[in-house]
């Protein structure tokens, strides 16, 4: 029982200390991001790269991806120039992931955690606090996850359900985009993943079916915005979604040579599983670059 109580403990700090940490971001930078997206966004080439930095610092490509949208609905953004975007925030949300690969030691991350608390108060250190707080308490919950999760796959029965059907690329996929809509944030799913993978649960076939299911499920809240914007904002949430698909058709088929990059680039299984995402989201985004205008014009045929 004090397993159990421990891990839910564990994923709502890893899951509350990503937005927080996020919320803290988006305040620092948040007076700038507008202007730099209207006005440095104007080839798909600058959006990628304006993108790729916004989703780094807002350590979140599905908030970005909705601020996108927003922005189109408004008219401050072209569907075009907005496509840049989208392909560089599924690069930059991998700065989270490769985060989550650091391990601090616990008896550092508790006072560290306290002081951030404290400088909270303080309305002059609130935002830069808020940042490092998150960041704290996301390494606290991932490393309570990592305790648990081992003695828990003895018992519990959901843990071996996942090892058991890890190797089917639906369950794999099917799980993937189910963890993120639950935790919202893709990067706290693959998160689980890589504690998952550590601790032989699931191997690393599996862990890449659930990054690409990861990566479509981050792609919902954008699609659900969408609906009621217009057209062509309709058009940037669908590019989201249909990017991942195409990503998921790509690399599917080569699972197994992805998987052996990620190990030549990584010692440890953590490590691994977030190199594959790293890999899906880089390459996946860098095809897609130099025919983003027939990229966009299959976008226009499927919403016209």
């Amino acid at each position: 029982m004090y397993d159990l109580a421990a891990l839910i403990v564990g994923i709502a700090l890893l899951v509350g200390g990503l937005f927080t940490m996020r919320f803290g971001l988006m305040n620092i930078f948040s007076h700038s991001f507008r202007h730099i997206l209207t006005q440095l966004t104007l080839t798909p080439l600058r959006g990628l790269v304006i993108g790729t930095i916004a989703a780094a610092v807002m350590q979140s490509s599905t908030a970005l991806t909705l601020i996108t949208v927003g922005l189109v609905s408004a008219e401050y953004l072209t569907f075009y120039a907005g496509l840049g975007i989208i392909l560089g925030a599924n690069i930059g949300t991998c700065s989270t992931v490769q985060l989550l690969t650091i391990s601090p030691p616990i008896e550092y991350l508790l006072p560290a955690l306290l002081l951030s608390a404290l400088l909270a108060v303080s309305a002059k250190y609130r935002t830069y606090a808020l940042a490092a707080l998150g960041l704290f308490a996301m390494f606290t919950g991932l490393s309570l996850v990592t305790t648990t999760m081992g003695k828990l796959a003895e018992i519990s029965t959901v843990v071996k359900y996942l090892a058991d059907t890890s190797h089917s690329p639906v369950y794999g996929i099917g799980g993937g985009i189910l963890l993120t809509f639950l935790f919202q944030s893709s990067s706290a799913a693959t998160g689980l993943l890589m504690v998952l993978t550590q601790e032989g649960i699931i191997d690393l076939t599996g862990a890449a079916y659930g990054v690409y299911g990861n990566n479509i499920g981050s792609c919902l809240p954008s699609l659900i915005a969408g609906l009621a914007a217009p057209l062509s904002a309709k058009r940037v949430a669908l590019s989201h979604i249909v990017l991942n698909l195409l990503g998921v058709m790509l690399f599917f088929p080569f699972s197994n040579l992805l998987i052996k990059i990620a190990t030549l680039l990584s010692g440890d299984l953590a490590g691994q599983v977030a190199m594959i995402h790293t890999l899906f989201n880089v390459i996946s985004s860098l095809a897609v670059l130099p025919f983003v205008k027939p990229f966009a014009k299959l976008i226009t045929i499927l919403v016209p």
